[in-house]
């Protein structure tokens, strides 16, 4: 049998597995196994990212403000229905989008997009009142 053969065939592979955790297990270095789950990594998140983190959860507060202080009537359960998801959006909107950065976003990168989150993503009802 010629040696791409070979490569297309599973007989034999048990054998090599077993040969280098063996080997492995002989030198007293830890073997990581493909079942073993992926630690996680410690993320750090700074002085700002606190920060951010304080700040979206005021603004999903204020967003809660709002929509008690201004009850909608809808004249359909359509139009209801989504005008409730739009309000469910808006109060998880803030916090969605700061895990989001704090997952996706390379550490040197997370600042502007949080700080993009918070002007995106603030009560602007409850701001423009409280100014006005």
């Amino acid at each position: 049998m010629s040696r791409d053969d070979d490569a297309l065939r599973w007989e034999g592979d048990d054998e090599l597995d077993l040969a280098a955790a063996d080997a492995a297990d002989a030198d007293g270095a830890a073997v990581p196994r493909a079942s073993a789950p992926l630690a996680r990594e410690r993320r750090s998140r700074g002085a700002l990212g606190w920060l951010t983190l304080a700040l979206a959860v005021a603004a999903t507060a204020g967003w809660i403000v709002v929509m008690v202080a201004n009850p909608v009537q809808q004249p359909s359960l359509l139009g209801l229905a989504m005008y409730q998801l739009g309000e469910v959006l808006a109060v998880i909107g803030p916090l969605l989008w700061w895990w989001c950065v704090d997952r996706l976003a390379p550490r040197h990168r997370r600042a502007p997009w949080w700080l993009a989150g918070l002007v995106v993503t603030a009560p602007w009802p409850l701001v423009a009142g409280a100014l006005a």
